[in-house]
């Protein structure tokens, strides 16, 4: 981990809206995004429409968000430092590469205007390339509960893309905390074959730093009104931070497989790669710890070091999206299960989500795709996953 430490409606102006759709709150003038927590209200900007603040309905945590023009400052960080300055805040400011750009982080403490009641959190600033100006996030909450809001804060500013790229990148926390460049060599065997590839030397840790994060974050929702939403969330950011972490192996995987299949399926040898995928997960060893989070990272999962329906239909939905074909994960609180869904034309049992009809696949039985169990057929008892 890097030097900072990081714990396991108002009127607005027409040319710079935040819009929030379910989940996200963006500016589609701007180009980012903010995959936020269930639960935040904007509750007042600035008449230029540049400046932010929102409230959680029932957490103690607030977000400030700060729009600049580009020629204000020569760097973001100067932005964050400006801001922090005038809110009269102590902390420190680390800058960083996060997905090959400058970007900077920040953990600090201030007393609000008015009232006086101290602050603590952690922000971040970049600068955005669909329009650029510097963008700066602040999430904080009072600091007397500010330690026990410390993951809820982290995920919320970890939430943050400035691109549809993003959305399969680990987020700008994530990065700063796992930013060695270190790669190893693993051996997967998948089947009959043996594939090596290279993955990050971090990437265990780094999934399971989101992984109990996110976790936490979830087990707040559990009595609340949003908590589908919430599962829905979890899921999603588990599966950004993975994404590129295993692009080497989904590439290897893919040339080890591709032949075979395409010789047994000349029109659609994606059907034969999903199938030979499908078998590989069904035969790992079957493990879950149900005093965390119970889920393991997808880079363990690659090498069968333990797993369990929803992470081995996550690793699924991984690997086939590396191929261009669009997923879908499936989860059950009635039925305590996972499945993964796949748009490929194959008979069997499907669940249609916004117009796809996706192929639903078991990941803890020897079946074919295609094939559920009679007590899991229940369509409505399922909750589907958009993966970004």
């Amino acid at each position: 981990m890097r030097a900072l430490k990081l714990l396991a409606a108002a009127a607005i102006l027409f040319f710079a809206p935040i819009f929030a759709f379910a989940e996200f709150y963006s500016s589609s003038y701007y180009g980012w995004n903010l995959d936020l927590p269930e639960g935040f209200v904007v509750k007042d900007a600035s008449d230029d429409g540049l400046s932010f603040y929102l409230e959680h309905e029932f957490m103690k945590v607030r977000v400030a968000i700060k729009m600049f023009p580009q020629e204000r400052y020569e760097r973001s960080d100067l932005a964050m430092e400006d801001v922090l300055n005038k809110l009269n805040a102590d902390g420190e400011i680390d800058g960083f590469l996060w997905n090959g750009r400058h970007a900077s982080i920040a953990q600090y403490s201030f007393q609000l205007p008015g009232n006086g009641t101290a602050q603590s959190g952690w922000g971040v600033s970049v600068t955005t390339e669909q329009k650029p100006i510097h963008l700066v996030v602040l999430c904080y909450a009072d600091k007397s509960v500010a330690d026990d809001c410390q993951q809820f804060i982290l995920s919320a500013v970890d939430s943050l893309c400035l691109n549809q790229k993003d959305f399969r990148l680990p987020g700008v926390v994530t990065s700063y905390a796992f930013n060695s460049g270190e790669t190893q060599n693993v051996k997967i065997k998948v089947g009959d074959k043996e594939v090596f590839a290279l993955v990050p030397v971090q990437a265990k840790e780094s999934g399971r730093f989101v992984i109990d994060r996110e976790f936490s974050v979830l087990t707040l929702y559990a009595k609340q009104k949003q908590w589908k939403e919430a599962w829905q969330r979890y899921y999603r950011l588990v599966f950004r931070e993975a994404y590129s972490r295993l692009d080497s192996a989904a590439q290897s995987i893919y040339a080890a497989l591709s032949s075979d299949a395409l010789t047994k399926n000349p029109s659609n040898p994606n059907v034969e790669i999903c199938k030979k995928l499908l078998a590989w997960t069904q035969d790992f060893g079957y493990q879950r710890n149900q005093d965390t989070s119970d889920l393991n990272d997808l880079t363990s999962v690659l090498q069968n070091q333990g797993s369990d329906c929803d992470s081995r239909a996550l690793l699924l939905c991984v690997l086939m999206e590396h191929y261009g074909v669009k997923t879908e994960l499936f989860v059950s609180g009635v039925y305590s299960h996972a499945l993964f869904g796949v748009d490929l034309p194959y008979p069997g049992a499907r669940i249609m989500v916004d117009g796809t009809n996706y192929l639903l696949c078991e990941t803890t039985a020897p079946v074919d795709m295609g094939r559920v169990a009679k007590e899991h057929s229940e369509t409505k008892n399922w909750i589907s996953v958009d993966l970004p």
